[in-house]
C-alpha cells in the first residue's frame, strides 16, 4: 500500500494491511480497536492514552540530542548544517507503570516558531501537547505504518516493549513546511486487553 493511501481523507481501509519485515501481510481490520485509533488520529496520542486506559501518562524523555546533518533527511525540509534536533521518549502509565508506546523524532528547529523550539529543547512535555499548548497551527501526514515481529527486532529499546509491535510515521508541517517527523511504535498487547 502506497502511503498516500494511508488515512488521508478516512479512518478506514477496506482490505487494508501492514506488512512486517518477512512480507508477512497483516489486517489492518485485525488490530485492537483503539491501536487502529491511535494509528488515524491526528491528535496528542498523550491525551487519548489517557482517556482511554484512565490513567495520567507520563513522557519519559530518553534522549534528546542536537544535530547537524549534512544530508536530507526524507520526508523533512531544513538546509544543511541547521540544527536538528533528535529526541525519544516512552509514554507510560503513571500508576500501571505499562509503556504504551515508545516515540522518536526529528525537529527541524528553524522551521518552528521560536517559542516552541525553545520549549520543546527545555521541556519534558510530548511533541502533540505542546503544539496544543503552545497554539502552534499543523497539519499532519501519516506517511508509513509498519508491522514489527517480536522475534525480529533488533532495536534493544524495542525489544523492552516484549511484544509485536505496529508503528506510524507521520510529517507535522507548521506553517506548510514540513518541520516534525515522528516515529510511533506501539506493543500491540497493551491495546488486546
Amino acid at each position: 500500500m502506497g502511503s498516500e493511501s494511508f488515512f488521508r481523507s478516512s479512518g478506514y481501509l477496506r482490505d487494508g494491511t501492514i506488512a512486517d519485515a518477512k512480507g508477512v501481510s497483516h489486517q489492518i481490520g485485525d488490530l485492537p480497536p483503539f491501536l487502529r485509533t491511535l494509528l488515524v488520529a491526528d491528535g496528542t496520542v498523550t491525551k487519548a492514552l489517557e482517556a482511554y486506559f484512565w490513567e495520567p501518562v507520563d513522557v519519559h524523555q530518553l534522549m534528546q540530542q542536537l544535530q547537524h546533518h549534512s544530508k536530507p533527511i526524507e520526508g523533512l525540509e531544513y538546509q544543511p548544517g541547521d540544527p536538528l534536533l533528535r529526541r525519544e521518549v516512552r509514554l507510560d502509565g503513571r500508576d500501571s507503570g505499562r509503556c504504551y508506546a515508545l516515540a522518536r523524532s526529528f525537529l527541524a528547529l528553524e522551521s518552528l516558531p521560536a517559542h516552541f523550539a525553545e520549549a520543546i529543547v527545555n521541556g519534558k512535555m510530548g511533541i502533540g501537547e505542546l503544539l496544543r499548548e503552545q497554539g502552534v497551527e499543523t497539519y499532519r501526514d501519516i506517511i508509513n505504518l509498519n508491522y514489527h515481529r517480536r522475534d525480529s527486532l533488533d532495536d534493544e529499546r524495542l525489544q523492552t516493549l516484549d511484544d509485536d509491535i505496529i508503528s506510524r510515521s507521520y510529517r507535522i508541517s507548521v506553517s506548510r513546511v514540513p518541520a516534525i517527523l515522528v516515529t510511533e511504535y506501539f506493543p500491540i498487547g497493551c491495546y488486546s486487553a
